[in-house]
Parts: structure tokens; sequence; C-alpha cells
């Protein structure tokens, strides 16, 4: 607040344009220009990780590959957060586990609508303090555990780290007790809460190949205690954990740099741009498709700038809206 103006409209202008660039650069684009994709995984989660330092938020990341469960990339992995709506997942695999992978329709139906709209209210009725350990024995997760705030009736206090919710994924995606329930609803993850929360930051604004499930604090706005909004997911080659912590509660700041690590460690992935100078191949006889399903797309071209943005137009369109609406309150004002 400066001379009676509500200046944080101002500062989520900044923290968006921040990310914006963050998730620019990475994707392959920069403000100005298009540029190569950057080939290091490791050096997009740095970036992402700095610019969400310079915006007050301390956010730690870890990305494993998904065929082999082998690190690709970490930074502050090994970090303790309070895991919020992230410890439904191990409620699933728990539940999954006692009905040795067949729960009957009813009890599959319910994990799968908590995990899709993140509903508290189902996961306060199947809420037991065994569901953590049992679930981090199981994948051998060493710094997952109840925390000093969890109890009969008290979820969402327990401790997690970026690097074991990666593991965690991994362990999961090979259960075949737990991940075809599981996987698919991570998959199809709303953009909305069942308390009307928004969603769609993070993992889940990524395109294609990919599943998420978000966590955040439930506090006010104007509350002085400190935040946690977490994003853990895939891409179609990776597993990847964002955990986020901040003193004080700017969640729209919080989803942007949530985001922008997720669209920095998806643009990472891709591949550069293939040289024009691959040689015509001489003309043969028309193939159909359908006969050839491991065929590579024609080399002869570099992608289409375009291209790079339009999962990053679609994954920001939300904040956009919200930034317009600042926008306009901010021009009242003056």
């Amino acid at each position: 607040m400066v001379d009676g103006v509500n200046t944080a409209p101002t500062r989520r202008l900044i923290g968006a344009a921040l990310s914006l660039a963050v998730a620019g650069v990475f994707l392959g684009v920069s403000p100005t220009a298009a540029a190569e994709p950057v080939d290091s995984v490791q050096q997009a989660v740095d970036a992402a990780v700095s610019s969400a330092a310079a915006q007050g938020i301390t956010q730690s990341i870890s990305v494993v590959d998904r065929a082999s469960g082998a690190a690709v990339a970490s930074s502050g992995g090994s970090e303790q957060y309070i895991s919020e709506s992230i410890v439904k997942l191990f409620t699933v695999a728990y539940y999954e586990v006692q009905a040795d992978g067949r729960p009957d329709d009813s009890m599959a139906q319910t994990l799968r609508t908590m995990i899709i709209n993140s509903d508290d209210d189902i996961e306060s009725s199947l809420w037991n303090v065994d569901i953590v350990p049992t679930i981090a024995a199981r994948y051998g997760l060493a710094d997952t555990r109840n925390g000093p705030k969890t109890g009969p009736h008290d979820w969402g206090w327990e401790v997690i780290t970026a690097d074991d919710e990666t593991r965690f994924l991994y362990e999961m995606s090979n259960d075949p007790v737990v991940s075809p329930l599981l996987m698919d609803a991570m998959a199809n993850s709303a953009p909305t809460g069942a308390d009307g929360a928004d969603q769609f930051f993070g993992m889940n604004t990524l395109p294609g190949d990919h599943g998420s499930k978000q966590g955040w604090t439930d506090v006010g706005a104007g509350s002085s205690e400190p935040a946690e909004i977490h994003s853990v997911g895939w891409t179609d080659r990776y597993f990847v954990a964002i955990l986020q912590t901040a003193a004080g509660p700017d969640f729209d700041a919080m989803r942007a740099t949530a985001t922008a690590a997720a669209q920095a460690v998806y643009g990472a992935q891709q591949p550069a741009a293939v040289s024009t100078d691959t040689p015509t191949a001489e003309p043969g006889p028309a193939q159909n498709p359908a006969d050839s399903p491991a065929a590579s797309p024609p080399t002869t071209a570099a992608p289409a700038p375009g291209g790079q943005f339009a999962h990053l137009i679609t994954a920001l369109r939300h904040d956009v809206d919200v930034l317009l609406a600042d926008v306009a309150a901010l021009l009242q004002r003056w």
C-alpha cells in the first residue's frame, strides 16, 4: 500500500512479466525474437528457481526420466515443504493398495473425483495417519513423513520434498496396483477445484501427454501466514515436481512462477530445429501413413516460431485475464 493505493496488482503484473520472460526463453523464444530451444533441463530449472527467488518465492524443482527414473535436473530437491493437497496422491495409492488395485466402482469413482477436483471433503472422509508412512515405505521415500501437525483429523501438514515427489511418481507409474486409476485421474485434472480454487497452473497447463496434481495453502490473500503452492506431474518424457513457499500469500505470483517453471522444463525437453540443408530424397511410391507408424516427420524445415508460442499462449490465457482486470483497476485509480 503506497499513499493509499493498493500496489498488489502492480506486483502481480511485474511478477507475471518475469515469469513470462523465463518461460519464453526456455520455450525457445525471447521477448523480441524467436531463438533455438535450450538443451539443458538443468539450466531451465536453475533459471526458473532464480526468477521465483527474485519475487520472494522459494522454489524447489526435481525432474526425472519417465522411462528410467534417472535424475535429470534438481534444484533444492531435498528441501522440505508442507504437502497441502499433494498428499491426496498418497491417499489414492493407499486405498488402491488396500484393495489390491480393485476397489469397488463407488470407491474408484470417489478416488478419481478427489484427484480431478482436489476435493477436500473426500480427503477428510478417507484420511488416516497410516497413509503417508505406508506409501513412503512402499516407494522408498526417505524424506516423506507425517508432520508435527498431522493428526487423525488433520491432513495436509505432511512433510514432502521435490526429489521424493518425482520418485513417488516414477514408482507409482510402475506399480500395476496403483497406476491405472491414479494416472488416469491426474491426466484429467480439472482447471478449477471443488472449492472453486484455480487449478490451471504449473504442470496442469502443459499440452500433449501430461498429468498433474496441484496443492495450495487454504488461507486468505490478506493473511501474513506462509503460503505453499505446489504442482507435480509429468510431460511425455519427464516426471516433474515444483514445490513453492513464500512468506506471504501472493497466489497469483506463485501460480505464475509454477507455470513458468513447468513451461521451462517442457520447452527445454524439445529438440532443436533441424537444419534446412537436408538433401531431398528421391521420389518413390506413395505410402499410406498408417502403414508406417514409426516414420519420422519431415525434417526439411524448421518449426515455425508460432508453434513455439502456441502452448504458452494457451497456458497463460487465464493469467492474462487476471492481469487485464488488474490493469483496469489501476487505470480507474489513476
